[in-house]
C-alpha cells in the first residue's frame, strides 16, 4: 500500500468517535500494510535509562468536555518541556478518565520540568489553575521499559485504538523476571508498543501498551480459546486490568 493511499485510508476524526460515531473497521491485511508503513520506519525509541510517568486523572463527569477543550487548546505549553508518549481518554476499563504517559531522562529531569512549569504564568493561568477544580482524583506511577525491549512511538498514525494492560504480579519479581514472564504474551492482530515495570507507585506491577486495528480486536481470542502459537500471559500474574483507550487530538500516538 502506497504512503499516500495509506494516509488517506487512515484519516479519521476522533471528535466524531467520542460523540458516538464508530471508527471504520478494516481487514487485517489492510491494517498490517499500514502498520508496516507507519510503525517500522524510525519507530524504535532509544530508551536506555529513561523513565516514564503514567498518569491517570478522573474528571468530574459534567466537566469532561471542558477539560478536553482546555487541554486541546493549551497542551502545547506542556509538551515543549518534555515528551508526551500518548494522551488518551478511557472508553472502557475506566469512565471519565484520561490516561497519559510522559518520558523523562531521569527523575532529576522530571523535577526540572516541574520547576519550569511552576514558573510559567501562561501554563498556570490558562490551564493548570482551571483544570484542578475539574478533577476528582489523580494517580501516577513511575515506570521503566523491561530489559531488552524498545518503545515504538514514531510515525504511529495507523487507524485504530489503544489498550493499556496492567498486570499485578505475584511476589517481587526482578525486571528480568518480568520481561521473561511477559515475553510470550500475544494479542491476535495487535501490535505491542511497549512493556513496562513499575519502580514507584504500584509496586510489583507491569504494563503493556497495545495498538489494535479496531475496538473489537481487543476481545478477539479473549476467553475463547484462541491460540496464536504463544502461551497466555499467566505465569506469575495475580490479576490483570485492561483499558480501551482513544487518542486525543494532541496525542503523539494517534
Amino acid at each position: 500500500m502506497s504512503a499516500n493511499l495509506c494516509k488517506r485510508f487512515l484519516r479519521h476524526n476522533i471528535a466524531a468517535f467520542i460523540l458516538g460515531a464508530t471508527r471504520k473497521s478494516i481487514n487485517s491485511s489492510q491494517w498490517f500494510a499500514c502498520a508496516a508503513t507507519n510503525f517500522s520506519t524510525n519507530s524504535h525509541e532509544t530508551s536506555a535509562g529513561k523513565v516514564y510517568e503514567l498518569r491517570c486523572y478522573s474528571i468530574i463527569p459534567k466537566e469532561v468536555k471542558y477539560f478536553l477543550e482546555l487541554s486541546e487548546k493549551w497542551m502545547h505549553l506542556r509538551t515543549v518541556h518534555s515528551k508526551c508518549i500518548g494522551y488518551w481518554t478511557s472508553e472502557i476499563g475506566g469512565i471519565n478518565d484520561v490516561v497519559h504517559i510522559w518520558e523523562y531522562d531521569n527523575l532529576s529531569h522530571r523535577a526540572s520540568v516541574r520547576q519550569a512549569l511552576a514558573k510559567d504564568p501562561d501554563w498556570i493561568q490558562n490551564y493548570f489553575s482551571k483544570i484542578l477544580p475539574l478533577l476528582s482524583r489523580q494517580e501516577n506511577s513511575l515506570l521503566r521499559l523491561v530489559p531488552g525491549s524498545d518503545l515504538i512511538t514514531k510515525g504511529t498514525k495507523v487507524l485504530g485504538v489503544y489498550e493499556l494492560q496492567q498486570f499485578n504480579l505475584l511476589g517481587s519479581p526482578s525486571p528480568d523476571q518480568i520481561a521473561q514472564a511477559l515475553s510470550d504474551c500475544s494479542r491476535p492482530n495487535a501490535m505491542l508498543l511497549g512493556t513496562f515495570y513499575s519502580i514507584i507507585g504500584t509496586i510489583s506491577s507491569a504494563y503493556q501498551l497495545w495498538h489494535h486495528p479496531d475496538v473489537d480486536n481487543l476481545i478477539t481470542g479473549t476467553g475463547s480459546g484462541h491460540s496464536s502459537g504463544k502461551k497466555e500471559c499467566t505465569i506469575g500474574i495475580a490479576s490483570k486490568h485492561s483499558r480501551l483507550l482513544l487518542p486525543t487530538p494532541w496525542s503523539m500516538l494517534k
